[in-house]
C-alpha cells in the first residue's frame, strides 16, 4: 500500500555552535529522513515551504529528493562559459565573460555551490574594483549579481544543487538600474553646426542617424541595397556590434523608414556607381568602428566647437526629443524610434513645434 501524501514537518532547532537552523523532516519508505536549512536564508518557515514544493513533489511521486553535491563554482563557471555563454550574442559574450574571468573565479572558484550565500555575495560584491583600482559603477555591480543569480539558475538547471527558489534574489544592488549618465539633447542648430566641421562620411554618417533617430549600431553597416530611392525609403536589417554583424536589437528595430528632403538629396549625390556598404572602413574594407569615429573625429570636433558633451546617443535622444515637440502621439513615437514598447516613447508629448530637418553643408 502506498504511503499518502507528505510534505514533512519543520521544527525550528539550535545547534551545538548556537546557530539556529530549520530542520525539515520526511519519510521514505517508512524510514525517517531530515535535511537542515539556515535560519538566516529562511527566516520564516513561510519562507522555507515554497523551496521545499519541488522537492516534495517529487518525494510524493516516488523519486529520489535531490541531494546536494559536492560541486565547486569553478567547475559550474567553466561549464557555463562552454555550454551557455557561448550561445549568447557577443556582446554578452564579451562583458560577462571578462567579469567572471577578472572577478569570479579568483574569489569564488574553490567555494562549493551550495555554500554561496546571499550575505557573502552582496558583501562581495561592494569590494569590487576596476583595473584602475576605483570601485566599479553600480551598474557593473549590478551585471555582477544578475551574472551570480544566472549562475544559480543553470546550477539548478544541471542538478548540482536542487530546484528552488533563486536564493540570489536577496542580493540588493544600490542605483544599479539608475541612468549613470544625464541624457543630453542638443539642438537641430548644434547638429548642423557638428555636420559642417565633419569631413565626409563622418558628416553623412551624422546627418544619417539624426535625420532618422538610428542606433549607430544600424547607421555603420547599412548598405546601398538597402535603400529604395524611387520608394524613398530605407529598410534597416542588420546591426553591427563588437565587430559582428547581427540581427537588428529588437523585431521592432526592423523597419522601413521614409527618406526626405537634405538627407535623400545627400544620399543620391553620395552613391558611388558600384560598392555593398555605405561607410565603408578604408582600411579593411567592411564596417567601421563606432567607438573610433566617436573619440577621433566627433569628440575632437565637439570640443573644438565647444558643444554639450556627445555621444551616439546623444543622436537619438534628442532625435526624439524634436519629434516630441511635433504633434506625434505616442503610437506614432513609438514607431519613429522603433521602439518594442510603447512605454519606451514616454508618456508626455508637448505641441509646439513642427518637425525640422538637419542640413548637411554645401
Amino acid at each position: 500500500m502506498s504511503e499518502s501524501y507528505q510534505r514533512g514537518s519543520i521544527r525550528r532547532i539550535k545547534r551545538a555552535s548556537g546557530r539556529q537552523v530549520w530542520e525539515w523532516r520526511f519519510r521514505i519508505k517508512g524510514t525517517m529522513r531530515q535535511e537542515t536549512f539556515s535560519v538566516d536564508e529562511f527566516p520564516t518557515q513561510k519562507v522555507l515551504w515554497p523551496h521545499l514544493e519541488t522537492r516534495i513533489r517529487l518525494l510524493n511521486q516516488g523519486e529520489s529528493v535531490p541531494v546536494p553535491r559536492a560541486v565547486k563554482m569553478g567547475q559550474l563557471i567553466t561549464k557555463y562559459i562552454a555550454e551557455y555563454l557561448s550561445e549568447l550574442a557577443k556582446s554578452t559574450r564579451d562583458t560577462d565573460g571578462s567579469m567572471l574571468r577578472v572577478h569570479f573565479e579568483p574569489h569564488w572558484s574553490d567555494t562549493l555551490i551550495a555554500d554561496v550565500h546571499p550575505d557573502d555575495v552582496q558583501k562581495w560584491i561592494k569590494t569590487l574594483t576596476g583595473a584602475d583600482g576605483k570601485p566599479l559603477s553600480a551598474a557593473s555591480k549590478g551585471r555582477a549579481r544578475r551574472l551570480m543569480k544566472q549562475l544559480i539558475d543553470r546550477a539548478m538547471f544541471w542538478r548540482f544543487i536542487p530546484v528552488g527558489e533563486n536564493p540570489m534574489k536577496l542580493v540588493q544592488v544600490r542605483g544599479s538600474s539608475k541612468r549613470q549618465k544625464s541624457i543630453v539633447i542638443i539642438t537641430i542648430e548644434q547638429v548642423n553646426q557638428l555636420i559642417e566641421a565633419l569631413p565626409m562620411p563622418y558628416s553623412l554618417m551624422v546627418l544619417v542617424s539624426a535625420s532618422l533617430g538610428l542606433r549607430v549600431e544600424e547607421v555603420i553597416p547599412l548598405q546601398w541595397e538597402d535603400f529604395d530611392f524611387a520608394a524613398k525609403t530605407v529598410t534597416i536589417k542588420r546591426a553591427y556590434t563588437h565587430s559582428e554583424l547581427k540581427e537588428p536589437k529588437t523585431d521592432a528595430s526592423w523597419s522601413t523608414l521614409p527618406l526626405e528632403g537634405t538627407l535623400l538629396d545627400v544620399l543620391k549625390a553620395n552613391r558611388p556607381e558600384d560598392g555593398l556598404w555605405v561607410f565603408p572602413s578604408p582600411v579593411t574594407g567592411g564596417c567601421m568602428s563606432a567607438d573610433t569615429i566617436l573619440q577621433k573625429k566627433i569628440k575632437p570636433a565637439v570640443t573644438e566647437l565647444g558643444l554639450p558633451h556627445i555621444g551616439w546617443h546623444t543622436f537619438r535622444h534628442s532625435y526624439k526629443s524634436w519629434q516630441g515637440k511635433s504633434k506625434a502621439t505616442p503610437s506614432e513615437l513609438k514607431d519613429m524610434m522603433r521602439h518594442a514598447d510603447i512605454m519606451s516613447a514616454g508618456a508626455k508629448l508637448g505641441h509646439s513645434a513642427p518637425r525640422e530637418r538637419c542640413a548637411l553643408a554645401e
